[in-house]
């Protein structure tokens, strides 16, 4: 395996929406115009292969940029394979496992020295055989109901339903090849709270961690294990390549038919590869290309001060690029998977997520109170991480917010029992790899208390002075929030009672805090055997899509509620899809 990709800011950060925008462009993808000295009998000659547009004024948007002009004749080398999957991220690796165990002759290329691999925290499945052991049932149509109430309709029911009826197949594999290599554990988080929530919580996360036999203390995350034994399983597959410090530059279209792309190695060359079978694409969405983002996504960016430090550093948008310029289309609406745990500085301003200059705080999550700078409190807290930050958009003078609890929280957060990649601590039923614990939690707040981003005071008019909050308003929301405590019944926005907390005991504590996001999940439309969509909803021949760069599957907000829902998606589309290529 390559060595471990190091990223320094420059690789991080290098790299009007687009509603039907493929008709005014008519982007037809790269294409040579002449032959290159090719290794194979399957090269097509330049006169058979649509020309890019070009026009005398760029109609491009500028974070998309003019399909790069290679050629043939630009080519260092032209290399021939059936299925060619783009990006060695959790959909991408997965597709390749299952093209080349299906017989295809597949070749895998990833831009940098390593790929994201699979996601170590939670894999998302329905029907699994580690959920048949701990007894879980999970009703597809339920779920798959559930998670398109989340789009109001927008996204597909029947591609929920792939992942609710395939996912046991896809999770069980994984399972199979990790599980148990180098002391690594799948754990599936079957104990959900004790007590119905309003934003119902599914049983689906499997996570990976490293145990050292000592009690579940000490385990970290098993990503390094799986991303190793899905990527030697691929290699010990007949006809099977990777290819590392590779990365796409553009499609190629011979009429309406994808038939490979151009790419180029670490030196700069470029490479022409043919596909016979088909493309697929799936390099992680764009939520570390800044210029993209910011242009698609601005408005939410406004409520954003980062972008997750673990998140996908590969996921520049060449992928959703690429299929733009060849005429497919995307989700019209914006979306990214984003956390509430950005902290900032007391005088700091959310609206820059690429700035780099903010902390993680795991425990920001957490169902306690939140209020605004005019001292109101804003929405139920014990809902998907950004649907404060929506409601905050619509209320607030800025958007961030200020988490206020007091000396009773190690006993509050045992008492939240919130689910997934938000758990502080290793409980029965979790799989959250290596939570802080309340002594890890105590540490991480001591810490940030010195550095003053947490402000720790005796009062309750300390705190508001220190962020500027209307003091006034802030003592009658905290006020009013013990009442709704000590009745046990939260009459102002529903949260369950469980969740609710008072804020009574000295040292009192608070934050400032925003949101960062960790994907985007707009992507190129696709139907149901993972086909790109042109502007007439038809497919584009020998373009497949999975992963971030894919759409249909969201629409504004991230249902967090099902722990591992993205990464169990990406994975059983990878399986889907690179079976379902293979095979044509």
């Amino acid at each position: 395996m390559s060595k471990h990709y190091e990223m320094d800011r420059r690789k991080f950060l290098s790299g009007a929406l687009f509603a039907g925008a493929a008709t005014a462009f008519g982007l037809a993808g790269c294409a040579p115009s002449a032959s290159s000295s090719s290794q194979s009998n399957e090269s097509t000659p330049a006169a058979e292969t649509t020309a890019s547009a070009t026009t005398t004024e760029s109609v491009y948007p500028a974070w998309l940029g003019e399909p790069p002009a290679i050629t043939d004749a630009d080519c260092k080398e032209t290399i021939d394979t059936e299925v060619l999957v783009i990006g060695a991220g959790c959909s991408g690796l997965v597709a390749a496992n299952f093209a080349a165990m299906e017989g295809a002759k597949t070749l895998l290329i990833e831009k940098y020295n390593v790929g994201t691999g699979l996601r170590g925290s939670a894999i998302g499945g329905v029907g699994t055989r580690k959920q048949k052991e701990a007894n879980v049932t999970i009703d597809p149509l339920e779920i798959a109901t559930d998670l398109v109430h989340y789009s109001l309709n927008n996204s597909s029911y029947d591609l929920h339903r792939l992942w609710t009826d395939h996912s046991a197949e896809a999770v069980d594999w994984y399972c199979d090849l990790v599980d148990g290599v180098d002391l690594c554990k799948i754990d599936l988080e079957w104990s959900m709270p004790p007590e119905e929530t309003n934003y119902k919580c599914w049983p689906t996360g499997h996570g990976a961690v490293l145990d050292n036999g000592k009690a579940g203390k000490d385990e970290a995350s098993g990503e390094g294990v799986t991303y190793a034994q899905v990527e030697k399983n691929f290699l010990a597959q007949k006809d099977a390549t990777l290819m590392y410090e590779t990365g796409l530059e553009c499609l190629i279209k011979e009429g309406d038919k994808v038939v490979g792309i151009y790419a180029s190695d670490v030196d700069g060359n470029y490479l022409r590869i043919n596909a016979s079978k088909g493309v697929i694409v799936a390099t992680g969405g764009y939520a570390n290309n800044p210029e993209m983002y910011m242009a698609l996504q601005a408005d939410n960016a406004k409520g954003l001060s980062g972008v997750v430090p673990f998140g996908n550093f590969n996921a520049q948008g060449q992928g959703i690029k690429a299929c733009l310029w060849a005429g497919a289309v995307k989700d019209v609406n914006p979306t990214s998977m984003v956390f509430d745990r950005c902290l900032m500085r007391p005088d700091q301003m959310p609206g820059d997520p690429f700035a780099m200059d903010f902390d993680y705080f795991h425990m920001a999550t957490q169902p306690f109170l939140k209020v605004d700078i005019e001292g109101e409190r804003i929405t139920n807290e014990s809902a998907p991480y950004d649907f404060l930050i929506h409601a905050l958009a619509n209320k607030s003078s800025q958007r961030a917010w200020f988490d206020i609890w007091d000396s009773n929280w190690p006993t509050d957060i045992q008492r939240f029992h919130t689910i997934g990649c938000s758990g502080l601590i290793k409980g029965e039923g979790t799989n959250q790899m290596d939570p802080e614990g309340i002594d890890g939690t105590a540490a991480i707040i001591d810490g940030f208390v010195e550095s003053g981003k947490i402000i720790k005071a005796d009062s309750l008019e300390e705190l508001a002075d220190a962020f500027g909050i209307d003091k006034q308003t802030f003592l009658k929301t905290v006020e009013d929030y013990n009442a709704l405590y000590d009745a046990q019944e939260d009459t102002q926005y529903g949260k369950e009672a469980f969740r609710l907390s008072e804020i009574r005991t000295a040292p009192f504590y608070a934050c400032k805090l925003s949101g960062m996001v960790l994907a985007t999940l707009d992507g190129i439309k696709i139907n149901t055997k993972f086909q790109a969509l042109d502007e007439n909803n038809q497919p584009i021949e020998g373009l497949y899509v999975i992963g971030n760069d894919s759409g249909n599957y969201y629409n504004g907000s991230y249902p967090n509620q099902a722990a591992g829902l993205n990464a169990g998606r990406c994975v059983t589309f990878g399986m889907l899809c690179g079976r379902q290529v293979a095979n044509l």
